[in-house]
């Protein structure tokens, strides 16, 4: 920009072609180049906010019981996670890239409008909207039993609350790409956890209980009733999907679903957290971060 306006200073013919040809290049180089690397030359600007819950305030990753937002997949800025916003920046290397994380420990689907409602006003003014809920509302222990006698959020309202979430981050920015994610494996979580101290410190937290198969105030089922339970936390994490996935379509051709890609990715000691074996560690949001990206077109738009 300064070399052009040192050649518009000067009136001489000479001059007005030499700024004729730098211009007709840069817009010949465009045309040229694919449309992602011909943003990124001139320096695009990226602003990623976060949505959901305590997954992606990197909680219990900085080895105590706390939010430690550093870590976060989505807007965190740790190198051994390498976040969503991270990877954007590597691609777009010329490019600006803010963040905002509004995301809040303890949520469940029904608080994340508001999550949408604190962020405008704020002024944020995001391209990208990452959003990751759905355990508080299979594990929360608040959560009473519904008319099935399962403590989860019924699918029915999960779906009202998800159609409800999309629409209004489409509302509010609807030029933004929204990054919806499904929900965590919670029954492939809970069969590494049990075989740690963290079965305790389920138990203690009073997490998952339809998942853990125990009763309402934390009694152990039956074998048989345990199952059960057990496999009605699982069609409930599709139900979840189906409803993400749904409503993800309805918002347009701006919103990116990862086609059930984190709650298909396996669960292994390696990624939980040493603090409580339920939240990811750090190679859990490395790995969050990583089958994200894959899932968005902005991993496709730079392979």
């Amino acid at each position: 920009m300064r070399l052009f306006a040192q050649f518009s200073l000067r009136n001489s013919p000479q001059a007005r072609r030499r700024v004729l040809t730098a211009s007709t290049i840069l817009a010949l180089a465009a045309t040229l180049l694919p449309a992602t690397a011909a943003t990124a030359q001139l320096g695009q600007s990226f602003s990623v906010l976060s949505l959901g819950d305590s997954i992606t305030q990197g909680y219990g990753t900085c080895q105590i019981f706390a939010n430690c937002p550093q870590n976060n997949w989505s807007t965190g800025n740790n190198p051994r996670v390498n976040s969503f916003s991270s990877r954007l920046q590597t691609t777009h290397p010329t490019s600006t890239i803010t963040t905002a994380n509004y995301a809040r420990s303890g949520n469940l689907i029904a608080q994340i409008p508001s999550q949408v409602d604190a962020a405008k006003a704020a002024g944020v003014h995001p391209t990208i909207v990452t959003l990751l809920i759905g355990a508080n509302d299979l594990c929360g222990p608040s959560i009473t039993p519904a008319s099935d006698g399962y403590t989860m959020t019924p699918a029915s309202t999960f779906r009202a609350h998800t159609q409800e979430t999309l629409s209004r981050i489409h509302t509010a920015w609807p030029s933004a790409t929204i990054v919806v994610s499904s929900v965590p494996n919670i029954a492939s979580l809970w069969s590494v956890a049990r075989k740690t101290i963290g079965q305790l410190i389920w138990s203690g937290a009073n997490l998952c209980r339809t998942t853990r198969g125990v009763s309402a105030t934390g009694e152990r089922l039956s074998d048989v009733a345990s199952a059960t339970s057990a496999a009605a936390a699982s069609a409930r994490t599709l139900h979840y999907d189906d409803a993400l996935q749904t409503a993800c379509t309805k918002a347009g051709p701006l919103c990116d679903w990862d086609g059930g890609a984190l709650t298909s990715t396996p669960v292994t000691s390696a990624i939980l957290s040493s603090t409580d074996f339920f939240h990811p560690g750090i190679v859990g949001q490395a790995k969050i971060a990583e089958v994200e990206w894959k899932a968005s077109r902005f991993a496709a738009a730079n392979s």
